[in-house]
Formats: C-alpha cells, structure tokens, sequence
C-alpha cells in the first residue's frame, strides 16, 4: 500500500473511532418514499455514516463487509437507508413473521437511548426480507436476561435484494419511542449489522465496542442531534371481538360431537400519550389469549412451579421498569382480570409505572423450603408501583410496592427498595430489600397438612410477615466475569403478585469464569467456568452445596458447543441428606446451512425422585432435538423432541420413562400473513392436540386470527383401557378481529 495511502486510512479510521455527534438536516415527507430505493432525494439531505468497527469475532477490528447507511428525519419520523453489501446468493434468511429472530440471518439493526442514561435500548430490526424485529434493551449482565422481545413498536421497513447485496429503509415514528419531552432532541444511538460468514456469526458497528465494559447498553457513543420536530400525541383504540365454540365427543364409541353455544367476548383498549414520555392505558375486559401455545415443560420431576414467559400483547410497553432480581412482580399472577389501568411515565432522571387491575381468577402459589403449592383463588384487587431514580447511567436507586386484596378475604403486601452502582466500570453493586405482610383468605383453594415455619400451608385465614433481600457484586472484564451473590427469603416470606416458588433459604453462590476470543478459522471462542453454592435454611441447618463446572466452545459452522457438570456434594429434602448427586449434560446448537439450524441438549447421571413418597436417587436420562429448516422463502418446518427418564439405581423400576414430541409448520405468505399448525404429544399424560391457525398481523396491535385446537383430554376416572391418546375428544373453534385506531 503505498504511504499516503496508508496516513489517509489511518486517519479516516481514527476520525471514525472518535465520531460522536451526527447534526442531522430535517427534510420533507414527500421527499422520503419507501419501496427498497434509495433514491437523489433521500440522500441529498442524509447524513452518510459507515459500519466500520467488526465486535465479533474480531475485535474493533476492520469490517470485512462494507455497509453504508443514510440518515435524515421529517417533522414526525426518523429515516434510515441502510446499504448491506454481499453476495447475495449468502444471504441468510426468509420471509417470517414479526419478533421471529433467529441469530443466523442477515439483519441490520438501529439502536437509540433517547435519555442517554442506559435505562434501556429500543432496538429496531430488518432481516433481508424486510421482517421486522423490535427489542428492548435492559441493563442486565447476561446477555440470555439482558434482551425483551416482548416489547412492540410501530414502525415502517421495506426491503429489497440487489446485486450488490441487500437495502432496508426504515421510516421511525417519533412517537413510537419514549423520549424527553421537548423540540429538539438529542439522542443516543449506533447501527448494527449481522451476517453469517465462513460459518461464523459476524458483528459490526458503526462505533467501537469495548469488551472491558460489561454494560452493553452503556456503549452507545453517537449522538443523533435534530431540531425542530413535531410530537403527535397519540390516542389508540384497540376494540376486538373474538367468539369460540367448544365441544366434546358424546360417547367414545360414537362419532358426534356435542358442541355448547358460542361464547363471544367484546372489549376495548385505549392507550393516551399524555407527553412524549408519559402514557396512560384503560382496557376493559381485555382478551388475553394467546395465540401461539406455550411450548410444553417437562415437569413431572419437579417439586415447584414453572415460570412461564409473558406472551400478553398488555404486558408491553413500560415493564421493564418492573424488572427486578427476584419475583416480587410476576405479570402472569394477573391472569384474568375484567378491567386493568396502567401508568407509566420516564422523566430525564426518574421513571414511574402504576398498574392496577381486577382479577377474576387469581392464582394462588405458596412457596416452600422443598416444595411449593399451587391453587386458583377467586376475585382479587391488584395494585402495583414502582418509581426508580436515574442519577446517571452507572447509579439507580428505586421502591417497589404491590398488592392484592381478595374478594373472599386476605391480603398479600410488599415493599422494596433495591439498588444499582457500577463503579471503575468492570464492578457492579446490586441489590434488593423487600418486605410483606399477608393474611390469608379462609378458603380450600389449597389442601395439604404441610407447615412452613410455624405456620399451616392450608388457608385458614393466618397473618404472617418476612422478607428477602438479594446483593451481587460483580466484576467483569473481557477475560474474567466473577461474582458473588446472596439471596435470602425467610420462612414467611410470600409475593402474591410475584413468582417465588422457594422460601427459607439462604443461599451465597460464588462464581468465577475465564473467556477467551481466539479470531481463529476453527475456533472463535472459548469459555470456562466454576459456580459453587453453599445454602442453609433460617435454622442453619445445611440444605446444599453444590458445584457446577462449564465449558463452551463457538466453533466453525456457527456451532457451540457447551457441556455441564453439576453435582450436589450435600442435599436435604424432606428431612433426608442425599450425597454427591451429579450429572452431566451436553448441548450442541448451530446453523450449518443457510435452510438448517438445530439444537440439541444430552444430560445424563444421578437425579433425586422428588415427587416419589418417599425420595431417593435415581438414574437420570434427557434428551432434546429441535431442527428449524427453511424451504425457500416462505416455508418453515421444526420437529422437536423431549425425552426424560429416572430410574432405580438397581434398575428395578422407572419412576417415569416419556417424551413430548411437537411439530410446527409455517407457511409466510407474506410479513403479515401466516398459516401454521401446532400439533404436539405428550407421552407422560397421554394426551395429543393439534391448533390449525390463520393469522394476519400487519402492525402489532391489529390481529385477525382463526383456528382451533383440537384434543384428547379424557376424565381422569375414565378407563385407560379404553383411551386412545390420538382420538380427539375435545374441539374448540375460535375467531377474532382486533383492530387499531390511531387518532
């Protein structure tokens, strides 16, 4: 390379690395048209800016892949047109719905923190396809707890495949993200690329990425400066109308179906936006169905209840500011209410949200020191608050409150303070105090003679008070992440709007793990790691201590590689110690082909019989293999399945031996309309459904859906003889039309 060749890249790469502020030029609606050009007269007011920094596998090394992006805004929206260069006979990807992310495709994506103090990111996606994917950001030090995919935002992409690569256009309203009040804002922000090459995941960035600053929505360095907009309040009213008819087989010799009268629920949802910060929403008897079923558990060896993902359209906009530690909060204890209002609001230095609801059925979980209890109570009052106080992007400081009165009597009450300290930017200080006050309802929704402390578990109407409190302190660099982490929650503690399956514990878990990046052709990364926990209950009595040994790999083919030891040198359950209780287990996901992506997971070794009379250690046995294949453009196939067995140490019995297998097929018609089948088996009980589903979806509010599900649910006294897992004896048909009006 010739000399001055050389100073002038050098001098670019440096005038790049340190670009911060990006003074955009306003330009008009008529000039902006999204058809997957990018025409003169987008560009001619467009600031240009380039992905020149690789984060993974190289680091803030140059980007193999050239990528250009045009910004300019209107009185109402923010542009991007994004230029991705490739061949585009490697572009990974197809037509899917909305939220769909796999983590093998060609997308690029915008990311803003409009206050510029690390509360969150709004992260904006394409694939080449145009599908879009909206994420919101939380200050979380694993990247698994780190991403919310259930948050939604309206905004405008179109894609387009050219020679020379891909280009996607974004139209952003600036209503559809939350931000300071005012005309003339200054926002945060970087552009990110990712795309499959010599079978590795590649990352790119308009800005360098420091992998010594283990606060990934810390690192947004642009600044987006733009004057003068137009903030336009929005009023929406989301009304719906769905209807279902059930039925049952009369006889199980007999064909006919008798089938009830339609059942149809009308409501209304009606979301205000007070200031470009601040929004209030109303809805009456919300319809809460999901469209999509939970992906089954396996369960039978658990003695506590399984948390499920929050998949309600409601639970969106604003709970990240009800993350926390523990489960004071859980959104899915509100689980059928008639009536529900919620306030949230962000300021430049606090955020609040005020959620209240009337639940018709509530559910009622007892948390256990071996066990946990689980009964649907009745009509209930739900009240929720939480402020946080932002003093910069490393302090945070907030009180929480919740509570739920019952109609049939009883009450459950926390308050909480909890707190957030990054300091010299690799250590960080968490922490959570809580307290609540409960009586119980005098009612059978739970039966047992269980006791915890010197308390009954049976709901006869006794009031009782605990706490929990949770500190980590944390240090992470780019090759050591070590931390240490206390948990305790006393004997009467209970969060009945919260998800705490364990009490009278006291745990301190120390962790200590090595990472390594090798930007090699076979080997991109490497990680190992050593977790000890040590846990006594508020007697002092020795309840475990366990050890857990990890190593993962990312290799060629986009493939990791992890494997698990975990062994339990002491545990006490229900009275009796169990000694050196350990298993292995293997996982091996990857995306080979730009049509195939898989994961699979092995585990095998020693495992207790928990849910048996009397416990005792068993051979321990699971399998799962789930494979996503793409055919063409518009077609997705995934077959999964998910063996589990225990045996006997002396091989003489089983105490369970089953699978649940599932197969999904998708067709894409195009990004807002879909046709797909669910059907799914479950050996441990026997029972099979299938739920056919049209499903049109154009933004993330409007919805029209019609399917059914189709099952063999028997009476539990029904001869087993006589049932056939595959006849269907229940059906269900159901419709409905959601529509969004924007005023």
């Amino acid at each position: 390379m010739p000399r001055i060749l050389l100073i002038v890249t050098l001098l670019s790469f440096n005038l790049l690395f340190c670009q911060k502020n990006i003074e955009l030029i306003k330009t008009k609606n008529s000039e902006i048209t999204l058809d997957g050009f990018i025409s003169d007269s987008e560009t001619q007011n467009s600031m240009l800016i380039t992905l020149d920094f690789e984060q993974e596998p190289g680091n803030n090394t140059r980007a193999k892949k050239e990528t250009e992006a045009y910004i300019t805004y209107t009185d109402t929206y923010l542009y991007f047109g994004i230029i991705a260069y490739t061949d585009p006979t490697l572009i990974r990807g197809q037509v899917r719905p909305r939220d769909f992310f796999s983590n093998d495709e060609d997308m690029v994506f915008v990311r803003f923190d409009p206050f510029i103090d690390a509360r969150n990111n709004y992260i904006f996606g394409s694939n080449a396809y145009g599908s879009q994917n909206d994420v919101r950001a939380t200050n979380a030090i694993d990247e698994s707890d780190r991403f919310d995919t259930t948050f939604n935002s309206s905004f405008e992409t179109k894609a387009r495949i050219f020679d020379e690569g891909y280009i996607v256009e974004y139209k952003i309203p600036f209503n559809s993200v939350p931000h300071p009040t005012g005309d003339n804002q200054i926002w945060g922000f970087n552009i990110l690329r990712i795309y499959p090459d010599e079978g590795y995941r590649v990352r790119t960035l308009s800005e360098p990425y420091d992998r010594n600053n283990p606060c990934y929505i810390c690192q947004i360095n642009g600044r987006l400066i733009f004057k003068d907009i137009v903030y336009k309040n929005k009023t929406e009213f989301l009304p719906f109308i769905s209807s279902n008819i059930n039925g049952v087989r009369v006889d199980s010799n007999d064909s006919k179906f008798e089938f009830n009268n339609p059942e149809t629920e009308v409501g209304l949802g009606v979301s205000y936006d007070i200031n470009s910060s601040t929004t209030l929403e109303l809805t009456l008897n919300p319809d809460f169905s999901q469209v999509e079923a939970d992906v089954s558990k396996v369960d039978i060896n658990s003695a506590y209840a399984l948390e499920y993902p929050e998949l309600r359209p409601y639970f969106n906009k604003g709970m990240d500011i009800l993350e926390l530690m523990d489960g004071a909060f859980y959104s899915r204890t509100i689980n059928s209410p008639s009536v529900s209002l919620k306030m949230t609001s962000q300021g430049i230095s606090t955020r609040t949200i005020l959620l209240s609801a009337i639940d018709e059925q509530s559910p009622y979980l007892i948390g256990g020191e071996d066990k946990s209890y689980f009964g649907e109570g009745g009509l209930s009052y739900v009240n929720t608050f939480r402020h946080q106080k932002i003093f910069n992007e490393t302090t945070k400081f907030g009180v929480i409150s919740t509570s739920r009165f019952y109609k049939d009597g009883g009450y459950g009450n926390i308050l909480g303070f909890d707190g957030l300290i990054n300091f010299k930017k690799i250590w960080r200080i968490e922490f959570e105090i809580l307290k609540n006050y409960n009586k119980e309802p005098v009612k059978n929704w739970i039966s047992s003679d269980d006791r915890f402390s010197k308390y009954s578990v049976r709901l006869d109407g006794e009031k009782f008070e605990g706490n929990a409190s949770y500190l980590r302190i944390s240090r992470i660099t780019e090759n050591w992440k070590s931390y240490i982490y206390y948990r305790g929650i006393s004997p009467g503690f209970r969060a009945d709007v919260g998800f705490v399956p364990k009490i009278n514990r006291k745990w301190l878990t120390l962790s200590q793990t090595y990472i390594k990046f090798f930007n090699k052709k076979f080997l991109k990364k490497f990680t190992a790691g050593l977790t000890g926990d040590i846990n006594y209950n508020y007697n002092n009595y020795l309840k475990s201590t366990n050890l857990d040994f990890d190593l993962s790999f990312l290799v060629s083919g986009n493939n990791s590689i992890f494997y698990n030891y975990d062994i339990n040198f002491t545990e006490n359950y229900l009275g009796i110690d169990f000694k050196n209780v350990g298993k292995s287990q293997f996982t091996i996901d990857g995306s080979p082909t730009k049509n195939l992506s898989y994961s699979s997971m092995i585990k095998f070794g020693k495992e207790i019989a928990y849910n048996e009379i009397i416990p005792e250690i068993g051979r321990d046995k699971n399998f799962y293999l789930s494979l996503n294949y793409k055919i063409g453009n518009n077609i997705t196939i995934n077959p999964s399945f998910n063996y589990a067995s225990l045996e006997k140490l002396d091989k003489s019995k089983k105490f369970y031996d089953g699978y649940i297998s599932r197969f999904v097929v998708r067709y894409q018609f195009n990004n807002a309309l879909n046709f797909r089948i669910i059907s799914e088996y479950n050996d441990f009980n026997e029972t099979f459904f299938i739920q056919p589903l049209l499903k049109w979806n154009p933004n993330p509010s409007t919805i029209f859906y019609i399917g059914g599900n189709q099952n063999s649910q028997y009476e539990l006294n029904e001869n087993p003889e006589n049932i056939n897992p595959f006849r269907i004896n229940g059906s269900q048909f159901f419709i409905k039309f959601q529509y969004l009006i924007g005023v």
